[in-house]
């Protein structure tokens, strides 16, 4: 049987935390002088009520299939509730409107390598869509382009009224240091600072995870310029390092009722043949993948030095799609964090403390009959929506 365990919270995410209402003041100081101001992104709902602590309250909800697709890897939306979704071997940047069209042919389509993890993976609309109309994306592009070898990379797309792109723009490069096919899985998302954020494995190479000064294996903060994206000049390490000593984490998501004070996020991340998590992750924290990495979740070993999940299993499932439920469909899951399982399927909701640093039960969400492999996501019109390799789906009120 799978060995599920709830790790307490230990010494160093407690003081980074109290650092963390600290440093808040700063930050928030330190945003008149950033180059580009970017506003929230609009397609994460801003909560309404207080998170649902209780566990248990009945509900009645629906499953519902929005379309077929072919593997849907990641969700966004417009302001006016036009879904964008990235497809992965196909490497279409696909467009569906707010009445449920979908666009017959693609936005774009980028040239990806789809070897091992590779493909066409993360997809943000930007905060400034309404004036701009910029997508960006995460994916592997083949060889070529500068590059021989393929090249993990951020590109803006603009998007016109009627759904066509336009002006591809490379807007980072991260280029792959070795032939391995795995642990570049990753998402990008714009924060409720403005500011995007990209979750990337460390290509196969531990130390990645314990170097701040290289993109691999982290959490990183970008702030957004027409020139490219650099690293935020309030990030912690002065690099693009939000976080680090990441294994392979698919997707996180921000954490709404909290992030103001204490920057955080919940991030799922992989283990090797051990310990696959669920993280609260705080800016600067070191979650302790490593070279020799000891499988010690259950029974931590330093807890001085790395920050132990809220959420850990073992044997591995490998999570991926992760989501604070924001929407008003289901009200008796307000706040709390949903995540899903690539080897099972399964879907999890995870009930935190008053406090939101400590988990306090896990329940797993019965999606009636169908699975959820890959992405969770909040939608405008107050849904929890998921995705398989199959098609997107959503949960609704009965």
């Amino acid at each position: 049987m799978s060995k599920l365990r709830f790790t307490p919270r230990l010494n160093v995410l407690s003081l980074a935390l109290l650092m963390m209402v600290l440093i808040a003041v700063l930050i928030v100081l330190s945003v008149p002088h950033h180059q580009t101001a970017v506003a929230q992104d609009s397609s994460t709902p801003t909560p309404t009520t207080t998170p649902v602590l209780d566990p248990d309250l009945p509900t009645s909800y629906r499953v519902e299939k929005v379309l077929d697709a072919s593997w849907p890897i990641a969700l966004s939306w417009a302001p006016d509730g036009t879904m964008f979704f990235t497809e992965r071997f196909t490497g279409f940047l696909r467009r569906m409107t707010p009445d449920g069209v979908m666009q017959a042919d693609p936005v774009w389509t980028f040239p990806v390598s789809t070897d091992g993890e590779r493909g066409l993976l993360g997809v943000a609309v930007s905060p400034d869509f309404e004036t701009t109309g910029y997508v960006y994306v995460y994916y592997t592009r083949v060889p070529g382009d500068g590059f021989n070898v393929p090249v993990n990379r951020i590109a803006r797309v603009t998007v016109d009224a009627e759904g066509k792109g336009s002006d591809p723009k490379v807007m980072l490069n991260i280029p792959l240091t070795t032939n391995n096919l795995w642990h570049q899985g990753g998402n990008i998302h714009f924060g409720p600072d403005g500011m995007l954020y990209l979750s990337i494995g460390e290509y196969y190479t531990p130390a990645n995870a314990q170097d701040i000064n290289v993109i691999p294996g982290k959490i990183n903060r970008f702030q957004v310029t027409e020139d490219g994206l650099i690293a935020a000049p309030d990030n912690p390490f002065g690099t693009a390092a939000y976080a680090y000593g990441i294994r392979n984490t698919f997707d996180f998501d921000f954490d709404p009722y909290m992030f103001d004070v204490t920057g955080q996020i919940f991030a799922a991340d992989n283990g090797p043949d051990c310990d696959d998590e669920l993280n609260l992750i705080v800016p600067g924290g070191n979650y302790g993948w490593r070279d020799g990495y000891p499988c010690d979740d259950a029974n931590p070993l330093n807890p001085e030095k790395y920050i132990y999940p809220i959420w850990s299993i073992t044997p591995t499932e490998a999570p991926t799609g992760v989501a604070v439920y924001t929407g008003w469909q289901i009200p008796e899951w307000q706040g709390q964090v949903f995540f899903c399982a690539w080897k099972t399927g399964t879907m999890r909701r995870v009930i935190l403390d008053a406090g939101r640093s400590r988990l306090s039960a896990v329940r797993e969400v019965d999606l009636q009959g169908q699975s959820c492999t890959i992405e969770v996501q909040n939608a405008p019109d107050g849904a929890l929506y998921f995705t398989n390799q199959y098609g997107i789906f959503r949960i609704v009120i009965q």
